[in-house]
């Protein structure tokens, strides 16, 4: 089932240990309607220690191992966990015995051999686990747990704010291991994931494809551009897992030697840009990708099997039929859909963005975040088409052509308003990245004294990244791609040029950040330009600049 730093464990193994960690966990009092919390890396303990607690009816909390302090505290606490279990990592245990006076009423246990790093709050369960039985477990251990039960509580990746724990049914986990199916998937196919297992597309689709289909999973501890084909190559891999982020490293990578010498088949993932799609699959010679689109949270995806590039899928008419869902007209200004005068929400027309809106139903049910009934009250939607009627808000907006193919669009809180319009940081940033020397760009809006709305600002990533100034030639290459593609109020007024650009675990941009500093040279010490409006050119902005811009001196 899995493979891990060459050393292979079967089905057998794997189901094994999960009735050993099962039986540990029974004699430790948890239970079934128990949640207890996993901080792990990718490593295959977090495989059977998942599963051992699926066997007893223990919901699971899925730590981001990224997390510290306040936000790993937040985590913890909402989660309602009894427990916290882990395997490995210094600084992971650093980093729970730091908040753990905090934690009220919660057990620390690690699967390691109890050492000198791991701090003694911590009881190790490794004796246990040698010594406990691996026969599978009684069914009455988990007699109460159906399909619509809780499995596992995935966070959201809190880009702009603490994390809410999204309610995984087991429902859910299944159908995350079917995808693969829409590329006749067998048992001989090897999948590598290097995506992080505490993320729904990690567990749900990798763990959930090995588990459902019979599939070995080559398991890396994180993803690694260089070594990528490399270990692709090694262990015969036929299927990838990527998110779009991902693509766009590899296929900025230098030319290697596995490039093409791999047997790779089929490519599944999200968020791969139009613009890196037809050159990843050129460069690396991939048959098939599979651009699918799927929330944690929400009951209703689609998947493009048709490798029409750029698209997340084609939803028709009876496909949104059956489904109940809809696209609506957003108006981003407001934060809220577009009503006519009936009050009822207005569908959107071809290649119109707008908001993807699911019906709430017993098909199509919706179950929230856990202890955090304020955060599912407001991903609903009342009286859309009819009165009393709920839908649930995707938080994301496409667009469709007149084949019905959709492409995603754009997450609101990403979409700003500039000049009485409104602007896509998606589209801006693609049509900036296309530019040969530029790495990734993060688009967002800025706040500007005298202004309504916010002025489009974009931080540029070069491809030389220890060189943060870029020349002249970058500069003009940039404001002709601008003037040229873009309309007039969606030129970015703003450039900045970092070394490095924040993401999350997942290979999502942090913008709270960059909009906070925004464009002040006081607080902001990379190269910043902005855009002359009568000139028509980009211009060093300096302390002096930006005080005439506050003082609307300057006109953007």
């Amino acid at each position: 089932m899995i493979i891990y730093k060459g050393v292979s464990y079967s089905f057998m193994e794997v189901d094994k240990m999960a009735n050993k960690l099962a039986n540990v966990a029974l004699g430790l009092g948890i239970k079934q309607g128990d949640t207890v919390a996993m901080l792990m890396y990718n490593e295959p303990a977090f495989v059977w220690t998942w599963f051992g607690f699926e066997k007893i009816g223990v919901e699971v909390a899925f730590i981001n191992f990224h997390q510290r302090k306040k936000t790993l505290l937040h985590s913890l606490s909402i989660s309602g966990a009894k427990a916290i279990f882990m395997n490995s990592g210094i600084d992971l245990y650093q980093a729970i015995d730091d908040i753990a006076n905090d934690l009220k009423d919660i057990e620390f246990y690690t699967l390691e051999a109890q050492n000198s790093s791991i701090p003694s709050r911590f009881k190790s369960l490794a004796d246990d686990l040698k010594a406990a039985a691996d026969q599978r477990i009684p069914r009455d251990k988990r007699s109460s747990i159906t399909m619509k039960s809780t499995n596992c509580l995935i966070f959201t990746s809190g880009t702009t704010g603490l994390p809410k724990p999204a309610i995984v049914t087991h429902t859910k986990c299944m159908i995350g291991g079917f995808l693969y199916t829409y590329c006749h998937v067998t048992p001989d196919d090897i999948l590598y994931e290097c995506l992080p297992l505490y993320h729904s597309a990690g567990c749900l689709i990798g763990i959930g494809t090995s588990r459902r289909n019979g599939v070995t999973m080559v398991l890396a501890e994180r993803f690694s551009a260089s070594k990528f084909f490399e270990e692709c190559h090694r262990n015969n891999v036929t299927m990838i897992h990527y998110v779009g982020e991902m693509c766009r490293y590899l296929a900025n990578s230098p030319k290697g030697d596995y490039d093409t010498n791999h047997k790779i088949r089929v490519a599944l993932g999200n968020g791969l840009r139009k613009d890196v799609w037809t050159l990843f699959q050129k460069k690396f010679k991939i048959e098939q990708i599979l651009e699918f689109y799927g929330a944690t949270e929400m009951p209703v995806g689609f998947i493009n099997i048709e490798n029409a590039v750029g698209s997340v899928g084609r939803v028709s008419p009876l496909i949104k039929r059956i489904f109940r869902a809809n696209f609506v007209k957003f108006d981003t200004d407001m934060d809220q859909p577009v009503r006519d005068e009936k009050g009822q929400c207005i569908t959107a027309a071809p290649y119109e963005p707008g908001l993807l809106l699911c019906s709430l139903s017993e098909q199509t049910p919706f179950e929230g975040y856990k202890n955090r009934d304020d955060a599912t009250k407001r991903k609903l939607i009342h009286d859309v088409f009819k009165k009393g009627d709920v839908y649930i808000n995707s938080g994301d907006l496409f667009y469709h052509d007149e084949n019905h193919y959709c492409y995603f669009y754009d997450r609101l809180g990403d979409t700003y308003r500039w000049k009485g319009e409104n602007v896509s940081t998606t589209q801006v940033a693609n049509i900036i990245t296309e530019l040969p020397f530029i790495i990734d760009t993060c688009v967002y809006g800025v706040l500007v004294p005298g202004s309504e709305g916010r002025a489009g600002m974009a931080t540029i990533n070069l491809l030389e990244s220890e060189k943060k100034h870029p020349t002249a030639d970058m500069i003009s290459q940039i404001e002709q791609r601008c003037i040229n593609e873009l309309e007039s109020y969606a030129i970015p007024r703003f450039l900045r040029f970092t070394h490095m650009l924040d993401i999350t675990s997942t290979f999502k941009q942090i913008k709270a950040t960059l909009k906070k500093e925004g464009f002040d040279p006081a607080v902001v010490k990379e190269p910043l330009y902005y855009f002359n409006t009568k000139k028509q050119k980009y211009c060093t902005l300096d302390k002096e600049i930006a005080m005439a811009i506050e003082k609307q001196e300057i006109k953007l």
